[in-house]
């Protein structure tokens, strides 16, 4: 094992049982593969190149896909417990990630790596580093250590309420890439998280106050770490809906994100830009644990977990008509457990709009599959 390797994973094509489209498993390992977190940049080299993580040889290391000769090549070569994300920046040609208290810059083309800068003294980061739309800056959430009272075991979300509840010193940390210099642009005793840049606009980020839907009263926050503004993004103050899994548009103006009732009723979409304008929010009638798209017009979501009541274990899409979405139409049956982030399957866009990318634990191992979407109406309706 070691940095530059080649893997060639059986490719395995397959036409869908319910919709017919071919399905794609790029990965086929035993340990679990699966791509960034959904909001977080993952393509390069034209949209033919993702960055991935996957489980080799007892190690988690970020790897570099190739869909044009399916080449997977290791690219990082890491040792210990965690498992590798960060953000690719388009405008740098790297990939950044935190590993160790560390922030480190990658190149996917030859595997080089090189210190950026260091977590403050007491603070902890998680893997992600996600970079400024000019390649100036990366932008990270940083938590003061915090011990817990007794050994446990650790799991998926199982400090979620414990954290929200503690409301611990979160830090938005900025980094600049060519110095290393690191400043604190926003601080506050609330549990933070989803620290996500525009893709167009260098200053501007979102952030969210992280917790049991619920129970957080603003999710959606923004801040342009230049100044250090902080305001609310589709202000929750007078109604009831628990809103969440915010993500930018292509267009790096607008915001798109789903929400729940906190008692009874539909679900709701919308999209929002920045500064609060050019709001549009429609009920929906089906629920599905994250959703993506490139813009307002047709968007992919992943239903539920394949092992609960009534589940809806599919990729779906829902179709913008002006006023309603249509919908949703099967495209994949991924059959995925969520069982910690490597099995959400996180739906997301290929960068041309033509794909879906998504992982899925189904046999048994997460693994990478790719998806065409091809005729939005040729697709059989969900009911």
């Amino acid at each position: 094992m070691g940095k530059g390797r080649t893997y060639r994973d059986p490719v395995f094509r397959y036409a869908d049982g319910h919709s017919g489209r071919e399905v794609t498993r790029l990965t086929d390992y035993l340990g679990h593969s699966n791509h960034l977190y959904f909001t977080d940049p993952c393509w390069f080299n034209g949209g033919r190149s993702l960055i991935f993580t996957s489980d080799r040889e007892n190690q988690s290391n970020l790897f570099r896909y190739d869909l044009d000769s399916h080449a997977i090549t290791q690219l990082t070569e890491l040792r210990g417990a965690g498992r590798p994300s960060g953000c690719f920046s388009a405008a740098n040609n790297r990939h950044y990630y935190w590993w160790r208290g560390g922030l480190y810059e990658l190149d996917p083309d030859t595997c080089a790596e090189r210190p950026v800068g260091e977590a403050p003294p007491g603070m902890t980061v998680p893997s992600r580093a996600a970079p400024t739309a000019d390649g100036r800056y990366i932008l990270s959430q940083a938590m003061a250590e915090r011990q817990q009272d007794r050994p446990a075991i650790s799991f998926a979300y199982s400090r979620f309420r414990e954290l929200f509840a503690a409301k611990p010193l979160m830090q938005i940390l900025r980094t600049e890439i060519a110095t290393g210099r690191v400043e604190v642009v926003h601080e506050d005793r609330r549990y933070l998280g989803h620290v996500n840049p525009s893709p167009t606009r260098p200053d501007l980020l979102t952030f969210c106050h992280e917790g049991p839907w619920a129970e957080v009263e603003q999710r959606i926050w923004g801040l342009n770490h230049a100044t250090g503004e902080t305001w609310k993004i589709r202000p929750q103050e007078g109604d009831n809906f628990a809103i969440g899994h915010e993500y930018w548009f292509a267009d790096g103006e607008r915001i798109g994100y789903h929400g729940r009732p906190r008692s009874g009723g539909d679900h709701v979409f919308g999209s929002i830009r920045w500064d609060n304008s050019a709001h549009t929010e429609v009920r929906f009638p089906f629920h599905s644990t994250h959703f993506h798209s490139l813009d307002e017009s047709l968007i992919v979501g992943d239903g539920t977990p394949a092992f609960r009541d009534r589940p809806q274990p599919y990729i779906q899409l829902f179709k913008w008509d002006g006023e309603r979405y249509v919908g949703p139409r099967i495209l994949a049956y991924h059959r995925s457990t969520f069982n910690d982030q490597h099995a959400h399957p996180h739906p997301r866009f290929t960068p041309d709009g033509q794909a879906i990318l998504y992982s899925s634990d189904l046999t048994a191992y997460a693994n990478l599959y790719l998806v065409a979407i091809g005729d939005f109406e040729t697709l059989p309706e969900l009911r």
